[in-house]
């Protein structure tokens, strides 16, 4: 059996200053939302990742740079999946630079989906996916990048938060000795999710 992957945001504490460095609008728009829903404070920054193509080491290593550069203590990336290439690159430099990989499977809208079920359903797309969360009741006019989503998810939070942990442990115990970013279906937003319900002011 699998060891069962720890989760160390519960223990963290907050530091001065927070980024939450994402891929997309549609991660950006998501936390930025939760954000002013939580009331948290301004030093938490949620940012997108600006580059003409996708490449999530890219994200990484823009995240070192502005720890560097504007004194960020406490990062995270949030990246997807997506059958990109440099997956293991970017969680190997992220793992050497302390930094926490918020990562999905095999995107984003995996997280939106397990508000509204428990299933280890692997998609080999994100078309497909997208295709089964317009199935859920509110989300049949889904559109990426849209304000809207925190608003219609939020109330299921807790459900989500239950499902995503369970169809991790799941998912990690029956693919034993397969590397994180190579798991599908596979979600860790949870764990960030938690991390700024700490910081509510």
């Amino acid at each position: 059996m699998a060891k069962r992957p720890s989760n160390t945001f519960k223990t963290r504490g907050f530091r001065s200053k927070v980024l939450i460095l994402c891929e997309g609008l549609t991660e950006k728009n998501y936390f930025n939302a939760m954000k002013e829903d939580f009331r948290l404070p301004k030093t938490i920054g949620v940012e997108v990742f600006q580059s003409n193509k996708v490449d999530c080491k890219g994200v990484v290593e823009e995240a070192i740079k502005k720890a560097k550069r504007e004194g960020f203590e406490e990062i995270f990336v949030v990246f997807d999946h997506d059958n990109q290439d440099k997956r293991d690159e970017a969680f190997k430099l992220a793992l050497d630079k302390g930094i926490s990989v918020i990562f999905s499977s095999i995107c984003f809208e995996a997280w939106y989906l397990f508000h509204f079920r428990n299933s280890t359903r692997a998609f080999a797309s994100e078309e497909v996916l997208e295709k089964e969360l317009k199935k859920c009741v509110g989300m049949e006019n889904y559109e990426k990048n849209d304000f809207k989503h925190y608003s219609i998810l939020k109330d299921k939070l807790a459900s989500a938060k239950s499902n995503a942990e369970n169809i991790r442990l799941s998912v990690v115990e029956n693919n034993y000795g397969v590397e994180i970013f190579n798991l599908n279906p596979y979600t860790n937003v949870d764990g960030l999710v938690l991390f700024l319900e700490n910081q509510r002011t």
